[in-house]
């Protein structure tokens, strides 16, 4: 009997997710910030700041992670590589929750628009991590539609799946 293909469609964007988690740890350790891809037009890529997981845990107080004063200007090779206005023409994630586990996600946030719900520490993100993922998820792009995330009509549910400063918390 031959399985339906909505269920090997499925099975195999499920391998195709867990398949980099479950690659092998590099030898060295990766650098602290990405170095600069080409973009898919062949011109320099972006150079904007690495965006950290987790705060210092061995600094007494360490300040949180300020918003970045960078500003990109034009999609990166990887959003023109998903083609997301192709993908737009068939969904905008309107109707759609999508529930996000990590450091939080500030409801304020610009390009979230009132679309985020977060509850007590949720709504607090000092490392900056959840909002970061939040924006690529479901972020508008503010004035440059450009950058809009895959599903910009789509709402956030900000769980917190770590401490204040981004450790791992059960």
């Amino acid at each position: 009997m031959r399985p339906p293909a909505r269920l090997l469609h499925g099975a195999g964007l499920a391998v195709a997710l867990l398949l980099p988690v479950a690659a092998p740890a590099p030898a060295t350790s990766p650098a602290r910030t990405p170095t600069a891809l080409p973009a898919a037009d062949g011109k320099k890529g972006q150079e904007l700041p690495g965006m950290p997981a987790a705060l210092d845990p061995r600094a007494d107080e360490a300040a949180c992670t300020p918003a970045s004063g960078e500003k990109a200007k034009k999609q990166d090779w990887s959003r023109q590589r998903l083609d997301l206005d192709r993908l737009h023409g068939h969904s905008t994630g309107a109707g759609v929750t999508v529930a996000l586990i990590s450091t939080g996600v500030d409801p304020e946030a610009a390009g979230l628009d009132g679309r985020v719900t977060a509850e007590g520490a949720a709504a607090d993100d000092c490392v900056g991590h959840g909002t970061f993922l939040a924006g690529l998820i479901a972020g508008t792009g503010g004035g440059t539609p450009k950058l809009v995330g895959v599903a910009p009509r789509a709402k956030i549910l900000a769980l917190r799946g770590t401490d204040r400063r981004g450790q791992p918390d059960p």
